[in-house]
């Protein structure tokens, strides 16, 4: 219950402070016409209501199992990060689709006090990096990998804002002309449009119930292996992550002389020695008769 609470105090701390930073940051654009502080601004719009989005999905993960779902509800986790994708494809293709018209405007277009706007930028990275340490620790304590998604996109988010504070300073640079600014928005379209690939294919894992990383594999191998002869080896070892907990299914094969009792002990001694190595594993062990 107080990693739950944990998890969903990360949640709640981050869609407030995702909205500040959409206030601060739409009031510069509105001052300063700025295409990367559009971006910008876009992007923590698109933080708050993934934000949003991150919080229904660790309460609703947080549930326990019930009768009508008996392994949980941690694929709500997924769900949400599939719901994600698409509010960062669409913003992407809306400032992709601004900036265009502004490119192919009749009349040249201009940046209204761009030092004001790197100014903003600049504190607004600072509150990113803040954001990204807390996160990712509130991720290791928890192991919500809806936290640590969100860990992620927030660190992609310090990159951007270090090109929009370039493209302002080139705007200056070059005398107030709008170019280099409209061409760092439009790279941040880009950007944005490829963290909606990255999430999208990431909610199909989930959804689709990949299996573990190898090197969960690779050390679910090795704790089998350091119960022989007892275990004489497995098979039909199959795994699935649902939210910030794994399941795991393995076959024992054992030596057939065994006594139901000890060949149940020994199953239930493997399920926990897995679950050690396995952060937040839930075993199910059958033993096979060799």
């Amino acid at each position: 219950m107080e990693t739950a609470s944990q998890t969903r105090e990360a949640a709640r701390t981050t869609v407030k402070v995702a909205a500040a930073l959409v206030l601060v940051k739409g009031a510069t654009f509105l001052l300063t016409g700025s295409s990367g502080v559009l971006g910008s601004s876009l992007d923590s719009l698109l933080d708050v209501l993934a934000s949003i989005i991150v919080l229904w999905a660790v309460i609703a993960s947080g549930k326990p199992a019930d009768a009508d779902h008996p392994w949980g509800h941690g694929k709500a986790e997924g769900l949400a990060a599939l719901f994600q994708s698409l509010f960062i494809l669409f913003s992407g293709l809306g400032l992709a689709i601004h900036t265009a018209q502004r490119f192919l405007a009749p009349e040249p277009t201009s940046v209204d006090f761009p030092w004001i706007g790197i100014g903003v930028i600049a504190a607004s990275i600072g509150v990113t990096v803040w954001q990204v340490r807390r996160l990712r620790r509130a991720a290791a304590k928890t192991g919500s990998p809806a936290l640590a998604a969100d860990s992620q996109h927030y660190a992609s988010d310090v990159f951007l804002n270090i090109g929009v504070i370039a493209g302002l300073a080139l705007t200056e640079l070059f005398g107030g002309r709008a170019w280099p600014d409209l061409a760092v928005g439009l790279a941040i379209a880009l950007w944005i449009l490829n963290t909606a690939r990255e999430v999208f294919l990431q909610a199909l894992d989930s959804l689709m119930d990949r299996g573990l990383l190898p090197q969960e594999a690779a050390a679910i191998l090795k704790t089998v292996s350091s119960f022989s002869p007892r275990v004489s080896g497995f098979h039909d070892l199959r795994t699935r992550r649902s939210g910030a907990e794994v399941f795991v299914e393995i076959h024992l094969d054992i030596d057939r002389s065994m006594t139901f009792v000890e060949a149940h002990d020994l199953s239930e001694e493997v399920g926990q020695a897995l679950e050690e190595v396995v952060p937040r594993c839930r075993v199910t062990v059958h033993a096979d008769p060799l």
